[in-house]
């Protein structure tokens, strides 16, 4: 592709560990001196050149939106540095494992060889060498002593110098052998960075929205200003960015009983597994995102309770909103095996939007989750409860902690609108599971027995023959005048559970009410005069329930003897009918894989609310 040529002012190329020496009184001379430099760091600091690029021009637009308080400080660089550091472990993080593969077996080893170093050491390396940060100005940006930095940086440079075999007087030269990978660096040219930095102030000024939470945790202290007199650093702008003292802390948990919280950890979440919970399916909601906080609480006392804060931004409203969808659908189609979405709240009061989830997972190390996840313009917040037991939590507590992480990221210099107020639940029918529309899905079904694996769903195929139906009913949807009627199945492959066991549903849509009323009148009838009907079935447990918008629903337990040695297979079927739709439910349990009555009326409440998606 052809390269449009940069303004004729661009200076000569610069060493790559050289700091800037001056501040820039213009903009697109401070991008050209020293973009190329913030591009090799990235690099070094992650291996991930897309990753690397991406966060540079993005942090040099976020620079030109501030350029104002920017260019007031004594080194600019400072300001955009942590930033585009920030984010390329973040964007790197979403796509682990991967490599360029057009560098020379050196840079390879360069790159093997930092990457074998724990973080905070391999960010000292980079600082010293590839940013010529002194000693005493490293370690605030670490946020350590002077004396840990010292450390840090000396067992990093003997780990490298080892690593690469070499002398620690050439560490320096091995790392600007990485720049060659970067020459043909692909930034954009200034003028594009400068329109983009303003487009971006433009727009908030004009919707007055939420904006971009700068990209930084606990980076330490800041130089303000451009020259060393008490009067200038008093009159210097002071810069706020999200940081580790704006997410929650441990007082501010004690509605949640009971108290004695702690904090475990605080972190970006580019290490470990990224994962919060069960339910959370990659490491971040938002993969192109700009930046992620994760914060860990335990509290003492029996039984264990968990909190997760996630503070995620975007860098689009759009975005945002992706994913705060992204997020939700974590919890309200949980794909953990024994995860039952009990409850879904829409939630006032806090950001733009709200939902709030209890889930059941039973098992070692489950329990009972209790979510709240909140979106303000350009940022997803969520608080995770997870406690150690399966009885029921309350939600009013977990959401006024959430209010409270979200009224805390105010305090951001660069969040121009917060919403957090009181906040007030509604509950709400389940979210649309992305299976199959108006029928049940695998988190609306209950754990049974002691099995871990999880409930899989069949496609829906036309209901002829009708598997849910018993030998009591028989109920035929196609004959009974039923709209294209069809049956799904679910199974537990894994568990290795006889073939006779798993649930059945079947959906039927009739032109009327009428008509549908009378389909569940007759099956009740059926199931009534069974017994007379039909020597040894025994049907037991039979209720019926009306009530919500109009629906109605009824269940039984059905045994039936198969042979003369008295054997007995057992059924629970319930019929449900919302409108002129018409559900069928059948379980039927094996021995150690049975559910209670209880379960069974709250699945077919489940199967009412599913109806609804139809209307």
């Amino acid at each position: 592709m052809r390269r449009t040529p940069e303004p004729a002012r661009q200076p000569a190329p610069e060493p790559s560990a050289a700091p800037v020496a001056s501040p820039p009184a213009d903009f697109d001379e401070f991008y050209l001196a020293s973009r190329r430099r913030l591009l090799l760091q990235a690099f070094a600091l992650t291996g991930d050149l897309s990753a690397a690029r991406q966060a540079v021009r993005h942090s040099f637009v976020v620079a030109r939106h501030h350029w104002r308080k920017v260019s007031s400080l004594e080194d600019p660089e400072t300001w955009v540095r942590p930033r585009a550091w920030a984010a390329a472990q973040r964007i790197a993080a979403a796509h682990i494992g991967h490599r360029e593969k057009s560098l020379d077996a050196d840079q390879k080893a360069v790159l093997d060889a930092l990457h074998k170093l724990p973080d905070k050491q391999r960010r000292a390396l980079v600082l010293n060498h590839l940013a010529a940060v002194s000693l005493p100005d490293i370690g605030p940006e670490l946020g350590e002593t002077r004396e840990h930095t010292e450390r840090l940086l000396q067992h990093a440079t003997s780990a490298t110098a080892l690593a690469l075999d070499c002398d620690s007087t050439a560490i320096r030269a091995r790392l600007e052998s990485l720049a060659p990978a970067v020459a043909g660096h692909g930034l954009p040219r200034a003028a594009v960075v400068r329109r983009s930095g303003r487009r971006r102030q433009r727009l908030y000024a004009a919707g007055g929205v939420i904006g971009a939470v700068a990209l930084t945790l606990g980076m330490g202290a800041f130089v303000d200003v451009g020259n060393d007199s008490s009067t200038a650093r008093a009159q210097a702008p002071e810069i706020h960015p999200v940081s580790a003292a704006m997410m929650l802390k441990p007082y501010e948990l004690d509605r949640l009983p009971p108290a004695n919280w702690r904090v475990e950890s605080t972190g970006d979440n580019t290490r470990g597994t990224g994962l919060s919970s069960v339910c959370q399916e990659r490491r971040f909601a938002d993969p192109r995102g700009l930046h992620t906080v994760v914060r860990s609480f335990a509290s003492h006392g029996r039984p264990g309770r968990h909190l997760t804060q996630v503070v995620e931004v975007s860098s689009t409203p759009g975005a945002a909103h992706a994913a705060f969808t992204t997020t939700t659908g974590w919890y309200s189609n949980c794909r953990a095996a024994r995860a039952q979405l009990v409850r879904a709240y829409r939630v006032t009061g806090i950001g733009q939007e709200a939902q709030a989830y209890k889930l059941r997972v039973p098992g070692k190390g489950d329990g009972t989750y209790v979510v709240g996840i909140a979106r303000g313009d350009r940022v997803t917040v969520s608080a995770i409860l997870r406690v150690d037991s399966t009885k029921g939590q309350s939600l009013d507590p977990l959401l006024t902690v959430l209010s409270s992480g979200m009224r805390n990221l105010c305090a951001s210099d660069d969040i121009e609108q917060c919403r957090a107020g009181t906040p007030t639940a509604t509950p709400i029918l389940p979210p649309p599971s992305g299976e199959a529309p108006g029928m049940l899905a695998t988190t609306d079904l209950p754990p049974v027995g002691k099995i871990d694996q999880r409930w899989v769903g069949t496609d829906p195929t036309p209901a002829r023959p009708n598997l849910a139906a018993t030998t009591c009913d028989r109920t035929d949807f196609f004959k009974a005048g039923a709209v294209q009627p069809r049956s799904r199945t679910f199974l537990i492959p894994e568990a290795k559970l006889p073939k006779r066991f798993g649930i059945t549903e079947t959906l039927g849509s009739f032109r009327t009410t009428k008509a549908a009323s009378a389909l569940f009148t007759k099956v009740s009838h059926k199931m009534a005069s069974c017994e007379k009907r039909q020597l040894g079935s025994t049907v037991a447990d039979h209720d019926t329930v009306k009530g919500f918008r109009g629906s109605r629903f009824a269940l039984w337990r059905l045994e039936n003897e198969i042979n003369n040695k008295r054997d007995h297979i057992t059924y629970w079927m319930g019929v449900v009918q919302v409108g002129s739709r018409v559900v069928q439910v059948n379980v039927a349990p094996v021995p150690k894989a049975d559910i209670s009555a209880d379960q069974f009326r709250d699945l077919l409440v489940r199967a009412r609310d599913r109806m609804f998606e139809l209307r």
